[in-house]
């Protein structure tokens, strides 16, 4: 099979993470593939393409095609690519691609704004935003529905709503779990504590990038209504001029900046809890990354958040600082429920794929739909 990879579009977020562990474990399964890596000059900044083999290619265009100015050049290129490559099939990770190839073509999508329009993350958007989302939906469900024959969807949820939403059938979806990326296999993050962990705090993590999905700036009303009494501290990974913009200086919040994947399970271990009082999601690798770093999950009660980790996070409302705050210092102050929603996140844990499993299954889908008519 020649598959050509294609992550030209992606940027930032859970979906560089996807790609960095797709690849990582593509090159360790033995297979006479031959594989072409497309990425932006921002994709992959880190990684390291020399300790690929022989069957490995890669292509860089300047930018992403996402971007409307520089589209015309940017599909060019990428016409070029994939003529000179001449694969049987394009997997594009996560689209919308903005780019028709001229290949059967697979498209991943992981937008839960597109088709849950009715989330309450809409509430949060003012008038102009919330059209603006709106539109944005529509171009990309048209961008969708051009590009590609076949979609890969992380829960059969997220696959039956994409499929009513998007009026497909559902024999055009495919399911394949999101997971955590091996890097959290090692045990090598037993480090010295980095000083800026050196505290008795009951510490709050949260990795992510910032989106408006995710419900960061709830943290400015809890510091408030958290009595003082309580040690509690709350750390982000966003670019520091985002976090000087939306949150109020407070040393109860402690921005570590963006990170790399690799650093991550150090960051967890180094925490007491995962906290992710997010409105929207398909699916956050974060959930599966606190069950494997044996770290309770303190989560916005969502049908999405209850179908991934069922009775293994304490859940709240996400809109109300004061049942927040009640869950968080329910949970600082009772060990056996603390000790119960690790063991329990274990359990749940092992329902789910590994990432080496999760690339099999990709390469699995793309090898049957070559043969489909």
């Amino acid at each position: 099979m020649k598959l050509f990879i294609n992550i030209s579009n992606l940027v930032m977020g859970g979906s560089i993470q996807v790609a960095h562990s797709f690849l990582f474990e593509l090159k360790k399964i033995n297979s006479s593939n031959k594989y072409l890596i497309c990425t932006n000059k921002s994709t992959l900044k880190s990684f390291d393409k020399s300790s690929f083999t022989e069957n490995f290619k890669f292509s860089t265009i300047n930018s992403s095609p996402v971007k409307v100015l520089s589209r015309i050049r940017i599909l060019n290129e990428l016409n070029r690519i994939e003529s000179d490559f001449n694969p049987d099939i394009v997997f594009t990770l996560f689209g919308p691609s903005y780019w028709i190839p001229k290949s059967k073509h697979i498209c991943g999508f992981a937008d839960g704004w597109v088709y849950n329009p009715d989330s309450i993350v809409y509430s949060r958007l003012n008038f102009l935003s919330r059209v603006k989302r709106k539109l944005l939906n529509k171009y990309k469900i048209y961008r969708l529905k051009k590009e590609s024959s076949h979609f890969i969807l992380e829960t059969e949820d997220a696959k039956n709503r994409f499929s009513k939403y998007l009026n497909l059938n559902s024999s055009k979806i495919s399911v394949v779990s999101n997971t955590y990326n091996s890097v959290f296999n090692k045990k090598n993050y037993h480090k010295k504590t980095p000083s800026i962990f050196k505290n008795n705090s009951f510490k709050l993590i949260t990795i992510s990038s910032y989106y408006t999905h995710k419900n960061l700036e709830i943290i400015n009303n809890l510091i408030k209504v958290i009595p003082k009494e309580y040690d509690i501290k709350f750390y982000l990974t966003i670019e520091q001029s985002v976090f000087l913009k939306k949150f109020k200086k407070n040393c109860r919040i402690i921005n570590l900046g963006p990170q790399k994947i690799e650093n991550c399970p150090e960051l967890y271990f180094h925490c007491d809890v995962v906290f992710l009082p997010t409105l929207l999601e398909t699916f956050s690798a974060s959930y599966l990354e606190a069950m494997k770093m044996n770290k309770p999950i303190l989560t916005s009660d969502l049908p999405f958040s209850r179908d991934l980790c069922k009775s293994s996070a304490e859940y709240f409302n996400p809109l109300d600082p004061n049942d927040i705050s009640k869950k968080i210092i329910n949970l600082y102050s009772d060990d056996n429920r603390y000790n119960s929603l690790v063991e329990l996140g274990k359990k749940r844990l092992q329902t789910f794929p590994s990432s080496r499993q999760r690339a099999i299954k990709y390469l699995e889908i793309c090898s049957k739909q070559i043969n489909k008519d």
